[in-house]
């Protein structure tokens, strides 16, 4: 994952790239936001999974 918006060369790139908190079991399904329930994800990646577990 880039640190931040200045390791990579294009700031669209950091838009998709960007570290975002996933959750494992969605909070639709009735995931919560605890720790356990955490992991990072890439934004695109994020957002792709939408709320699939």
């Amino acid at each position: 994952m880039p640190k931040d918006r200045f390791g990579l060369v294009h700031a669209t790139l950091w838009k998709k790239q960007r570290p975002t908190f996933d959750h494992i079991r969605p909070k639709a399904a009735g995931g919560s936001d605890s720790a356990e329930n955490l992991q990072l994800a890439h934004a695109a990646c994020n957002w792709r999974k939408g709320a699939r577990a």
